[in-house]
């Protein structure tokens, strides 16, 4: 059989009324109504005909715009009913169909389904009618599930209709739509049998061959209960007629006897098949060779079908059947009353022949039936990703996710990235029990870093990129922790060790083609290269990022993250605009309960507060951030506090919290001193009169930034360097030579943050050494020293006057000296005054000498 037969294939066809059905033209009449109505519900007992009514219907009319889903237990998951769901109406989706099934199986965010049923629900806005059969409908009970099937209802377009048979009443709310008039009911009473067309299908549907007087009263007995006369007929081999009339149909224990009785009567080779086929959702023939040997398939079916047994076929050209549920539920009793181990036999014989007719859902689902959780795990693993395999992963008892290394760390991931963190937690402490001494535990251990606020660094250390490779795990699993490695290394500081765990997650990711893995590290590889200060590197891989995001719709609430990362780089470049518009853009996706989200939206708004020096909200947000454990010791806030210790410098709470910063700091391993942290302290100490001490760590660190291109340290150390010496004459030379080196590692990212954190030094600079720095600036270090000037508001000042810089535009075109005095209307005399000016001042002699002069000191523009 071709792989191409999976379950999916028979959930979604309708089944076939069965022979002689009996034409429901009153109920005909109400169905031919269904397109003014949003939602048409069928509801009625088991046995009461709501499926017959809506198959016979739909043949009746010839409807090719109707598509199916035959639900049970199996699909009461979000994934597992979207994913059927979805691959019904798929071939309603045009053009957007493959773009659409792209971005579904690669979500596993079950936060993203309003907004890829918004989605759906645009792929769907044609103006073809649609009518979606939902049956069996009173199996989906989870909550969630029901909230999305709410949300589709509430949004789907006028021309889609959808059609739920079910038990009882839906737990959906649907009253909204019934006071629109647009929900059209049909009850049990309503699916009643009026006496003619009962009569009629015990003859021509059942063919009953009995005395019209039984007839009449078995009838009568039913009350039009379609199942009721099924049963009956069932019943009657070797039962005399007037034994049939005494019974009580509406006694639902009478309806189990009357079950057993039409199971009683069948030879051992039908009950065999009955009990061992029960099991399984559908079945044709091959699955039944292979599951039950020497069986000869279509005299059993012949034979059962003579005898009326609620037998349903689904696809008559592939011989595909199931059981009507009263008489299943029945069989699967039976089937249970089995030992166990004959049972999980015959479990495990479905599981593989489903296997080999690539029915991968189905085959899962006997594994675990089976208990067999080890090749369960293993299959899933092994399924390229699916969305539908997720509700899998949930009914793999906890216990048991030690035995699989690869699909517990994938589980975890999974619950992370679904933002269920208290459950990260739990499985986070389970593996912690039970693989301490596994040998893939250490590539995992402190992964719950990414989702607890109480986590010592100093405690964390990695695995090497080389011995993570060696593990016996899945790519992506290696990648999930490289990715998580990489973070650890980043919080550390030590930036290009990160660097290569992330470059690694990526190789690892692009073999899966793995959108989220790709952006994860992508992200946690911009928050590095920021730190270094490489903001055009940076902008490169949030372009990737964005478009990532653009063509991935289910990625979607990543966008927080993002719109957090980019904001970094735009207070570094003083782009307040360009920062607000990005944080109201992360707000707008961000929530409070998402923690590492939301603690990076209040840091990069607390800095942005302080810059715009709105010092009070900055200050709130400060506090807030501290009563976060992230955030407990100061240390871990340095760069933040650096404009705190700017604010009011004497005043108590600041001197407390100097105080436990340097507390804080002293008690730190070297090794997990950041630069940050370094260069705070260092300012701290200088403050209190330990200049030398000052001045040797800030060297340190210096030296570090240069031999590891840490641009932005550089840069920030450069200017608190050049705040201790400027005063010193001696130092002339060198600082000149530090403010000149922070330019150029500055020009070329338009790093201007620290140049306004630190503006009244560079005032002061320009109003010292101007004329000897901007000299021997490069031209575009020439355009950068401009902006630093005018974010720090201070004005470059000039050796020539406003008179000598017109006389010196007028030579630069080439002017004569009449020329320049017609122009500017002054004497001949006056403009040969103002050109020796303009020669003395610029140390030059000739015209050419001067305008070269000019443009080397940004007195004249190139």
């Amino acid at each position: 059989m071709s792989d191409q037969w999976p379950l999916i294939s028979t959930r979604l066809k309708m089944p076939q009324p069965r022979k002689n059905y009996i034409l429901r033209n009153e109920l005909f009449l109400r169905l031919n109504q269904m397109g003014n109505y949003s939602v048409i519900l069928v509801k009625g007992g088991p046995g009461t005909g709501k499926t017959t009514l809506i198959t016979s219907f739909a043949k009746e009319k010839a409807m090719a715009n109707i598509r199916w889903i035959s639900l049970d237990e199996n699909c009461n998951h979000v994934f597992s009913f979207w994913n059927y769901f979805i691959e019904a109406i798929s071939g309603d989706l045009g053009a957007t169909k493959q773009d659409f099934l792209t971005l579904y199986d690669s979500n596993f965010q079950k936060s993203n389904f309003e907004r890829l049923l918004t989605l759906l629900i645009n792929g769907l806005d044609h103006q073809e009618e649609l009518f979606i059969v939902l049956d069996d409908f009173y199996y989906m009970t989870d909550r969630f599930l029901l909230d999305t099937i709410e949300f589709f209802v509430k949004n789907m377009p006028d021309h889609v209709h959808l059609i739920l048979l079910t038990r009882e009443e839906p737990p959906l709310y649907l009253a909204m739509l019934n006071m629109e008039g647009r929900l059209l009911v049909i009850d049990e009473n309503d699916l009643k049998l009026p006496p003619e067309q009962g009569i009629q299908f015990l003859k021509e549907t059942l063919k009953l061959n009995m005395e019209q007087e039984i007839l009449d009263d078995l009838n009568a007995i039913s009350e039009g209960w379609i199942g009721g006369l099924q049963l009956i007929a069932a019943a009657t081999g070797g039962k005399k007629q007037g034994d049939l009339i005494r019974i009580n149909l509406q006694n639902k224990l009478v309806a189990d006897y009357l079950t057993k009785e039409i199971y009683e009567a069948l030879n051992p080779e039908e009950k065999e098949f009955l009990v061992m086929t029960s099991m399984l959702s559908y079945f044709h023939q091959e699955i039944c060779i292979k599951v039950i040997e020497q069986i000869d398939f279509k005299k059993i079916i012949d034979s059962l079908f003579k005898k009326n047994i609620l037998l349903t076929c689904i696809d008559e050209e592939k011989g595909i059947y199931r059981y009507h549920t009263i008489f299943k539920e029945y069989l699967n009793e039976k089937f249970n009353e089995l030992n166990k181990e004959t049972r999980i036999h015959f479990h495990l014989k479905a599981a593989n022949s489903l296997k080999e007719l690539g029915d991968f859902n189905q085959c899962i689902d006997h594994l675990l039936y089976a208990e067999d959780y080890i090749a369960a795990m293993k299959l899933i693993l092994e399924l390229p990703q699916n969305t539908a395999l997720f509700s899998f992963m949930e009914r793999i008892p906890e216990e048991l996710l030690s035995k699989n290394p690869d699909f517990a760390f994938q589980r975890y991931f999974y619950h992370y990235v679904n933002m269920e963190f208290e459950k990260c937690r739990e499985i986070y402490q389970l593996l912690k029990a039970s693989m301490a001494k596994h040998s893939t535990y250490e590539a995992f251990k402190y992964a719950n870093f990414i989702v607890e606020d109480r986590v010592n660094y100093n405690d964390i250390d990695v695995m090497s990129i080389s011995e993570i490779d060696l593990l016996p795990l899945k790519e992506t699993t290696k990648a999930f922790l490289l990715i998580k490695d990489a973070t650890f290394l980043y919080v550390q500081n030590r930036y290009e060790k990160a660097l290569l765990y992330i470059d690694q997650a990526i190789n690892y990711s692009a073999s899966r083609s793995n959108s989220y893995i790709t952006f994860f590290s992508l992200s946690i590889k911009a928050q590095v290269l920021e730190d270094m200060g490489e903001l055009n590197k940076c902008a490169h891989l949030y372009k990737k990022m964005e478009r990532i995001l653009e063509s991935h719709e289910s990625l979607s609430m990543l966008k927080a993250s993002f719109y957090i990362g980019i904001t970094g780089v735009y207070l570094k470049q003083m782009d307040l605009i360009g920062a607000e518009s990005c944080l109201k853009q992360a707000a707008d996706y961000s929530t409070d309960s998402v923690l590492p989200v939301d603690r990076g939206y209040r840091y990069n708004l607390t800095e942005y507060k302080f810059i715009r020096e709105e010092s009070e909200d900055a200050m709130d947000l400060v506090n807030e951030l501290m009563n976060m454990e992230s955030y407990h010791s100061p240390v871990y806030l340095a760069p933040l506090l650096d404009y705190v210790f700017r604010l009011n410098k004497n005043k108590l709470p600041h001197e407390l919290l100097k105080e436990q910063f340097k507390l804080g700091y002293e008690r730190m391993k070297n090794p997990f001193r950041s630069l940050e942290n370094k260069l705070l302290y260092s300012k701290i100490i200088f403050h209190e009169g330990k200049g030398q001490a000052a001045m040797e760590l800030t060297d340190e660190i210096l030296t570090y930034s240069r031999k590891h291109k840490m641009k932005l340290m550089l840069i920030e150390a450069s200017l608190f360097k050049i705040q201790m010496m400027i005063h010193h004459p001696g130092k002339k030379r060198e600082v000149i030579n530090l403010f000149r080196e922070a330019v150029f590692y500055s020009h070329e990212d338009h790093i201007l943050l620290p140049y306004y954190k630190e503006r009244e030094v560079v005032a002061k600079l320009v109003r010292q050494y101007e004329q000897n720095i901007y000299s021997h600036l490069s031209t575009h270090e020439k355009a950068h020293y401009k902006a630093i000037s005018k974010v720090c508001k201070v004005q470059m000042q000039s050796i020539l006057s406003e008179r000598e810089i017109e006389v010196l535009r007028e030579i630069a075109e080439g002017s004569t000296n009449k020329e320049i005095a017609d122009h500017l209307c002054i004497s001949l005399a006056t403009v040969k005054s103002h050109i020796i000016n303009i020669y003395t001042k610029l140390r030059v002699n000739n015209r050419v000498a001067a305008i070269q002069a000019s443009q080397k000191m940004g007195i004249l523009h190139d």
